[in-house]
């Protein structure tokens, strides 16, 4: 008598992509839950949300760069792109690792928080268009070096300098909040998703103020 042939193994659920996070975040970690745990399944969302950030800081101190002439200027740029990309990487990494210490294997640190990043992106393209489009602040009769502090300070108290500081701070906090709500999904712990949350909270928040150091630094 001929075996009947084995079913073929059910394929485990497609993960949600990053972007329905911004939607229906519950639905998109019970989505998460039961697909297959891939730590670098987000990625993605950080590199761009980290290119995107360097873009914009530069953006920011692109005065700067003007004053520098076309030399200096290229490499004043290029050097706040990397800067702020790789803090924001390094970022990304500590909410990796305190994430896991916190929610341990089951929380899946790597891919809630890699996938909150998806928040950035957006906010960071809004904030490079109006830096295109709207004016920047007045530096005339400024030169560098000479007038280091002065140009610092006329740039760092331009309101658009002061949203994008207080843009960024609010969505990394928004980062926090969703990554709380994808851990209590995925652990059921309410202590866990707590720890997960907090520990790397404060480390990240001064990070992203390392960052923004020579603006704040001109704001007093």
């Amino acid at each position: 008598m001929a075996r009947r042939p084995r079913p073929a193994p059910t394929p485990p659920p497609e993960a949600p992509l990053a972007a329905e996070l911004l939607t229906a975040p519950g639905a998109f970690f019970q989505k998460l839950r039961v697909a297959e745990p891939r730590p670098w399944r987000y990625v993605a969302p950080v590199l761009l949300a980290a290119v995107l950030a360097g873009v914009v800081y530069a953006l920011l101190l692109r005065p700067v760069g003007t004053l520098a002439g076309s030399g200096a200027g290229l490499l004043t740029h290029v050097s706040n792109v990397f800067g702020t990309f790789f803090l924001t990487v390094v970022s990304a990494a500590l909410m990796w690792g305190l994430g896991y210490l916190g929610a341990g294997r089951e929380g899946r640190a790597a891919e809630v928080y890699g996938a909150t990043f998806a928040l950035l992106p957006p906010l960071y393209l809004l904030l490079a268009v109006l830096l295109l489009v709207l004016p920047g602040p007045n530096l005339s009769g400024l030169v560098l070096p000479a007038d280091w502090s002065d140009v610092l300070r006329a740039i760092a108290r331009a309101p658009l300098t002061r949203a994008a500081i207080a843009l960024t701070l609010l969505g990394t906090l928004a980062q926090f909040v969703l990554a709380y709500r994808g851990f209590l999904v995925l652990t059921g712990s309410r202590r866990r998703a707590f720890l997960s949350t907090l520990s790397p909270l404060v480390p990240v928040l001064l990070l992203t103020l390392v960052g923004f150091g020579p603006l704040l630094a001109g704001l007093f």
